[in-house]
């Protein structure tokens, strides 16, 4: 039984909130932050498969102790959602949790947990696809690397968008960057 949208997203509103008053008060990083974060990724993982609700009760788990959440933790709980095809909820985490005043950045596998969740819709969401790579080279100034452009070839791939990947193989080359044939 999956919870309501519009639930998910005010607990994800509550929890991000007070995760951002938790960061306010953030001194460093030690042992005990560390070492939670691990576990919080790993809880995630785990309620991912069958519940990404679950999942989602991490964030407030680590407000209750006190430990914000790195850029590590909320790109796993994304990819829970993304991978249950729940794009919405995965946008609405990365708004959520990757604003300024959470001092958290997103990374590039962030950001290719994205492309593959839009890509794998049928048909891919190639518009939002080409806003995400937007978002991550103008905004956040994260250039794609192989990895991108492989998962974005495969997409191209499964769906037999040839036209599409030869491009892709163009931009690739004006980057400087070789597909790693995978």
């Amino acid at each position: 039984r999956t919870m309501p949208s519009s639930v998910m997203d005010s607990q994800l509103d509550a929890r991000s909130s007070s995760l951002t008053r938790l960061h306010a008060g953030e001194d460093g990083d030690d042992d005990y932050e560390r070492e939670a974060r691990k576990e919080a990724m790993r809880r995630i993982k785990i309620a991912g498969r069958s519940s990404p609700e679950e999942a989602l009760g991490v964030l407030t788990d680590m407000a209750n102790i006190g430990v914000m959440p790195d850029a590590q933790v909320v790109t796993a709980l994304i990819d829970v959602f993304a991978r249950k095809g729940n794009m919405a909820m995965s946008m609405k985490v990365f708004q959520q949790m990757f604003r300024e005043e959470n001092g958290l950045l997103p990374d590039e596998v962030t950001f290719k947990i994205l492309v593959d969740g839009y890509g794998r819709m049928d048909p891919p969401d190639w518009g939002k696809i080409s806003r995400l790579l937007n978002l991550m080279e103008l905004t956040y100034e994260v250039s794609p690397s192989t990895m991108t452009y492989n998962g974005l070839l495969a997409i191209c791939a499964r769906t037999k968008d040839y036209e599409r990947a030869y491009e892709l193989i163009d931009r690739m080359d004006a980057a400087g960057l070789e597909p790693d044939h995978q």
